[in-house]
């Protein structure tokens, strides 16, 4: 299996971003978008899931039918602020949502270094009865060919019904914080198809929530086709994207997410001092002639 590299169209203005309550993975193309994090070893184990705001279809690269204007297109820049509660979209607050994600500060509290994040969504309603899956990681080509299919990503749908029923309040984007590896909604329970401390089944790797840690973004379809959320195109002058691709950036300790693609920056070349001798020559030898012309 080969990757795609996906380039996307120029994004629209900011939008709106509520889901006014979880939509599981059987919802389709309009399932919820997720962050989550989890700590499976050493003395305190917990996690979060925060629902951002976003379906599945905000971020659908345009060569599987994602539109113009989606967040896999080139400038976009989405900062989460669990902090204050807020999304940012190319600087403008998101408004008309209501956002609860105070469950990520007593998680990032409790957590370990050997913590492990991500973002998820799916689409079990599929295409075809195909399956496909929205997951961050940074994995190695083998990994990603070892994958042969994602039909493994099913067993975590389990996730965001066991979440679904946790998350109350009237927020439209809420969280919820799972303060022991008893909880039912713990992220990292084996019931809900996590395996291996940092991966998910499909041999994706989760970083570590170090300080700016990054991440890609893949588009995962059951037929075993993978590809690149949010890619660079040539030329793109945007620093700090992870691999020259859609990055989501995760600041801990700021308790920030960002996602963010490339900007394309068209710059006018100005001429060389020598050009424009050049052209006052050519003026010159012009007008020059002309005169001939007219004796």
């Amino acid at each position: 299996m080969k990757l795609q590299t996906i380039v996307a169209a120029l994004a629209l203005a900011a939008t709106g971003a509520a889901n006014a309550s979880l939509n599981g993975m059987d919802a389709g193309t309009a399932n919820s978008v997720a962050f989550v994090s989890f700590d499976a070893t050493g003395a305190v184990q917990g996690s979060v899931f925060v629902d951002l705001g976003y379906a599945f279809s905000d971020f659908m690269p345009a060569s599987v039918g994602g539109t113009a204007g989606n967040l896999s297109d080139v400038n976009n820049t989405v900062v989460w602020n669990f902090a204050n509660n807020t999304i940012t979209r190319n600087g403008q607050v998101v408004g008309g949502v209501t956002n609860d994600f105070s469950a990520f500060a007593p998680y990032a509290a409790a957590a370990g270094a050997d913590a492990r994040w991500g973002v998820i969504a799916g689409d079990t309603v599929g295409v075809d009865f195909i399956t496909r899956y929205l997951s961050t990681g940074t994995p190695t080509a083998s990994q990603l060919n070892a994958q042969a299919d994602s039909s493994a990503l099913q067993l975590v749908a389990p996730l965001y019904d066991l979440t679904r029923n946790a998350i109350t309040g009237s927020a439209d984007n809420g969280s919820y914080f799972a303060s022991s590896n008893t909880d039912p909604a713990w992220v990292a329970s084996n019931s809900t198809g996590i395996g291996t401390l940092g991966k998910w089944q499909n041999n994706i790797s989760w970083n570590g929530t170090t300080a700016g840690t990054q991440t890609n973004f893949l588009y995962l379809n059951g037929d075993g086709s993978e590809a690149f959320v949010g890619a660079s195109p040539v030329g793109s002058t945007t620093t700090g994207l992870l691999n020259a691709r859609g990055t989501f950036t995760l600041n801990a300790a700021a308790q920030t997410l960002t996602w963010q693609t490339a900007t394309v920056a068209v710059t006018p070349s100005i001429p060389e001092p020598s050009t424009y001798s050049l052209g006052l020559v050519a003026l010159a030898a012009m007008g020059f002639a002309a005169r001939r012309k007219t004796k």
